[in-house]
């Protein structure tokens, strides 16, 4: 599937890990590029703070839009998460350019939690439910730069 004549591909897989202590972690690959509508200086822009800050408030609310419709895609194979959950992402960047971890992964964090709400994985996306969250760096991935979401449903012990 290809995202407004984009030819990057945004089609991410997904899955769902059991380990033997009954303990569900997801993995989702989230889009960063194809989404975001093109600048004066960008045609493929990456859906960061930078961009959603500039962005015409109809421009941020159709990324929103296709954003969530791709994470629907993914989400709509699992049944809702009971309990607390910390959420871990990873930015994949595409080049070895230093850059803001927090401005590739602001804007996705926020548009994946809404999604994992409006898709009924989880009941909320306050301090209640997602309890925890953070950021790091995990390389450079040319051909797929992106930023992974790791949920971690917390048991009672936690």
């Amino acid at each position: 599937m290809m995202v407004s004549g984009s030819c990057f591909a945004v089609i991410y897989s997904l899955a769902l890990l059991m380990d033997g202590n009954g303990m569900s972690d997801y993995h989702f690959e989230l889009p960063l590029y194809g989404i975001a509508k093109p600048t004066k200086t960008s045609k493929n822009p990456a859906l960061s703070v930078n961009w959603y800050r500039n962005a015409y408030y109809r421009d941020s609310n159709n990324a929103k839009k296709e954003f969530k419709r791709l994470m629907r895609e993914q989400l709509k194979h699992f049944d809702a998460i009971e309990g607390k959950v910390t959420i871990k992402y990873v930015y994949w960047s595409k080049s070895t350019r230093s850059s803001d971890i927090d401005n590739f992964v602001g804007t996705v964090k926020k548009f994946f939690q809404d999604a994992l709400v409006e898709c009924g994985l989880l009941p909320d996306d306050n301090f209640n439910i997602i309890v925890g969250s953070d950021e790091s760096y995990g390389g450079v991935d040319r051909d797929n730069p992106r930023v992974d979401a790791y949920i971690t449903v917390l048991t009672d012990s936690d």
